[in-house]
């Protein structure tokens, strides 16, 4: 819509990927110390609240504001992974690890895949083929709506994630 090429469009949603990787450790400390459920509705909350200015994001809109805006999503996308895969590799024993990587991953890719389809078809549907920016921008902010609603239902999944993790402490024995 906004009329760039493959390349600047491949280029803009680079800082998506930075904020990831920038919260990667502050989530990994936070899932240690409040537990996977509070981290990931916390990145939920970010990604949903991130992901609104682009349902209203018109063709006019700021390429440095998108942008910023990315950079937050993607904070909040790197918090809600870590606790994610981490809670995924609790309680296995040493020889199950690789086999749950394998399985977290392959989920992780067609969930993804799965979700960008489920998206591109309701944009389809919002634009209904349309060939001008006003019907397009106005599918596309539909699908961001779509995409915010899946975040809050996701923010309910997440209440199933186990809360902090209490290690529990032998009493002194007497001397």
């Amino acid at each position: 819509m906004r009329g760039t090429d493959a390349l600047t469009a491949a280029l803009l949603p680079i800082p998506q990927g930075v904020g990831a990787l920038l919260s990667r450790t502050l989530a990994g400390r936070l899932t240690d110390s409040i537990g996977a459920r509070a981290v990931s509705i916390g990145g939920f909350i970010v990604m949903g609240a991130a992901t609104i200015p682009f349902a209203l994001a018109g063709a006019a809109t700021n390429d440095w504001w998108l942008m910023a805006v990315l950079l937050v999503r993607g904070f909040g996308m790197g918090a809600v992974m870590i606790p994610v895969m981490s809670v995924a590799f609790v309680g296995l024993e040493r020889s199950e690890v690789p086999h749950a990587s394998i399985i977290t991953r392959l989920a992780q890719q067609v969930g993804g895949a799965f979700g960008t389809a489920v998206l591109a078809v309701i944009l389809e549907n919002a634009t209904g083929g349309a060939t001008d920016l006003a019907a397009l921008a106005s599918g596309f902010d539909v699908a961001f709506w779509w995409a915010v609603g899946f975040t809050v239902v996701a923010i309910g999944v997440c209440l199933t994630l186990p809360g902090r993790r209490v290690v529990a402490v032998p009493a002194p024995q007497p001397a």
